[in-house]
């Protein structure tokens, strides 16, 4: 998926957004049975749609290697006269299928729909030194980030993640505890609107002992 490709589209009104790597779009097919994304990829790239732990949706790209290239999330979309309708995907391809439902059946009028891509999961990693031997380990996750969080992907999530650390930081700082931290609020969905924080002196527990609304993937908030 190349956001330039989405960018140039005429038919879309589409902006940048968070440092470059991604976009916001929307469009209006005047025929549902036309809605179609071209996502312009590669040979070697896989397309799948995935579902989030709340049956929403969407479509992760990966590489060969199992990288992520991108992703596509349908952010809403409605009819003429504002009724909300629920898009179904399917890959044919490099093609993203939509099919759109209002309760059970098909939508046959023009639908706009609102979506947003992106390249990464993640902004920016970094580490943040504390006293003695502490540290946090920090990702700043994307709009699409935070919308593709499920037991699913979350594997591609700590690959992607540790890209973005870089190869330095994530031999020295990334361990089973940082791990389990980062995928609780990859799974749990704890704090979705802000930077993930994993915490060195935390006790070294699975993520599942610390997906709760006490600890929300910290366990000690001193």
């Amino acid at each position: 998926m190349k956001l330039p490709d989405v960018i140039a589209d005429p038919e879309l009104d589409a902006s940048v957004t968070e440092e470059g790597t991604s976009a916001e779009f929307t469009t209006t097919f005047a025929n549902p049975d036309e809605a179609v994304f071209e996502t312009g990829t590669d040979d070697d790239v896989d397309i799948e749609v995935v579902k989030n732990d709340e049956g929403e949706q969407s479509v992760v790209l990966t590489n060969s290697k199992g990288d992520l290239v991108g992703g596509i999330a349908i952010e809403e979309a409605h009819t003429a006269d504002g009724n909300q309708v629920s898009p179904e995907l399917s890959i044919e391809g490099s093609r993203v299928i939509q099919t759109f439902k209002d309760k059970q059946n098909n939508v046959d009028e023009p639908i706009t729909v609102k979506a947003y891509a992106s390249t990464v999961w993640y902004k920016r990693g970094w580490v943040t030194k504390k006293s003695g031997k502490k540290y946090i380990v920090n990702v700043d996750p994307t709009k699409l980030g935070r919308k593709q969080i499920a037991w699913n992907t979350h594997k591609t999530h700590v690959k992607h993640a540790k890209k973005v650390l870089g190869a330095a930081n994530t031999k020295k700082y990334w361990n089973y505890n940082i791990e389990q931290q980062f995928v609780c609020h990859v799974v749990g969905a704890w704090f979705p609107s802000g930077v993930y924080n994993m915490e060195s002196w935390q006790p070294s527990l699975a993520w599942g002992k610390i997906a709760n609304p006490v600890d929300r993937c910290n366990r000690s908030k001193k």
